[in-house]
């Protein structure tokens, strides 16, 4: 290619950051709605401090974020590069906290969290304005206290894409408000479109945190995997775990090296609490983090029961696939998560033809906001996969013991004070009985258009 005259030309970019408001802490840091201004040019983006770091650790982070600016994927949220400000330059009550190492309120939790369809479902305001939501992964790291020996130091910021949508465990918890949970299908959906996105990214990193907080369903309905980069630099290997300790691989707990197939089994811990409403391997009660990872240790040497064993409307293909991946022996694990995505596909999700998409994502969450009440018919036709037997349109997945079987509520009694059990116990001491299922009817666009919910 013929040289040109701006050839390895550069200049300092002129565009401007201005911090709109916190929308989740976690144990690494803070992450921020930011207002970018590029000439007079707006745009939203989403900025992840960390607790001032050590050298290694600061290393480590720009290495991993080089990678994560690499992944060019529809699944995956864009990581843009860091940032960087000094402390001294930030406001006096910023540095007196982080010097402290307390925060200057009390951590956001998950459900105070802005986030899409969640923010009115929590807190509804006649008129108020939708505002995006973020979550942060939660990982305990002592490293991250460490003040670096400078006499200013920086506060690194991971600059990504911001998201207009609501993280899965946001999605997973107010569904079980509802006593509800996603249809196994379009559950199913965002398990294979996760897979899928996973596959592509092990050609250059292993993700480590594969968790329902790290899983972003947009307004579009197309789901999105976050925090790329973040997870392997924070974790000396030896030292330290990253990631949330009930998704964890047992070679990921066991402190090995771990490749691809760690993040196969996170996904399949994923998928199982999808299909089930049960986080197989979360401690019952909080403890220290050496007590924790002994607690999923032990349940993870138990063997764990087929989801087709534990709720009732669960298909054995679709089980098989997630017993697949959650086989303790990773030899005996998928190897590859494009494995585990094609098998979902051919032989669950388009077994029959038309199946879910991005659209009837967003149609499903479209009705679910609106609370199951005056469907859309556009939304309706979007989710003509989720008709049942008697030509209904089965979009509410009612939580019940009837819906469960015998060995499936032993496992939910197993875990008192979990949120399935918690939400059994209310329908017991209120005397409720197991329900159908809500369905929708689908009419034709002549016809009223039907409640869910029947």
């Amino acid at each position: 290619m013929e040289d040109f005259p701006l050839r390895g030309f550069s200049f300092a970019s002129s565009s401007s950051y201005t911090i709109v408001e916190e929308l989740g802490r976690g144990g690494m840091g803070v992450v921020y709605l930011v207002e970018k201004n590029c000439e007079g040019v707006l745009d939203y983006v989403v900025f992840k401090s960390f607790k001032t770091l050590d050298e290694e650790q600061e290393a480590r982070l720009r290495n991993e974020a080089n990678i994560a600016t690499f992944l060019r994927h529809e699944n995956i949220v864009k990581t843009y590069g860091l940032e960087a400000c000094r402390l001294s330059g930030m406001p006096a009550e910023f540095q007196r906290s982080l010097g402290a190492g307390t925060p200057t309120h009390r951590p956001t939790s998950d459900a105070a969290l802005p986030s899409f369809h969640m923010r009115r479902l929590v807190a509804p305001k006649k008129g108020s304005r939708r505002t995006p939501g973020f979550t942060p992964a939660r990982m305990p790291n002592p490293k991250t206290n460490k003040l670096v020996p400078s006499a200013d130091p920086k506060v690194h910021f991971m600059v990504m894409d911001y998201v207009d949508g609501s993280d899965l465990a946001t999605l997973i918890r107010h569904h079980l408000k509802l006593h509800i949970l996603l249809p196994p299908m379009l559950s199913m959906y965002v398990v294979s479109c996760m897979a899928r996105a996973l596959h592509y990214a092990h050609e250059w990193i292993v993700h480590k945190d594969v968790t329902p907080g790290n899983i972003l369903i947009s307004n579009e309905g197309i789901t999105k995997l976050t925090d790329f980069g973040i997870a392997a630099p924070l974790s000396a290997a030896g030292e330290e775990f990253a990631g949330k300790v009930h998704y964890m691989a047992p070679e990921q707990l066991a402190r090995g090296r771990v490749d691809g197939r760690a993040d196969i089994f996170s996904l399949g811990c994923v998928a199982y609490e999808l299909l089930t409403g049960i986080n197989l391997f979360k401690p019952l009660s909080r403890g220290t983090w050496n007590e924790n990872v002994r607690w999923v240790k032990g349940a993870q040497a138990r063997p764990v029961i087929p989801p087709h064993l534990v709720m009732k409307d669960i298909p054995e293909s679709v089980s098989n696939i997630v017993m697949g991946m959650l086989a303790m022996d990773v030899d005996k694990r998928y190897q590859r998560m494009l494995e585990a995505a094609l098998d979902l596909e051919k032989h669950y999700l388009y077994a029959g033809g038309f199946g879910p998409r991005n659209d009837a994502m967003a149609a499903y969450l479209h009705i679910f906001e609106a609370g199951f009440s005056n469907a859309e018919q556009d939304d309706l036709k979007e989710l003509t996969f989720l008709r049942n037997s008697q030509g209904r349109i089965a979009i509410q997945r009612r939580v019940s013991a009837s819906a469960y079987t015998h060995e499936g509520l032993a496992l939910i009694k197993e875990r008192k004070k979990s949120p399935i059990y918690n939400v059994l116990s209310r329908q017991e001491a209120q005397g409720q009985t197991g329900e159908t299922p809500g369905v929708v009817k689908a009419r034709s666009p002549s016809e009223e258009i039907a409640q869910a919910g029947e």
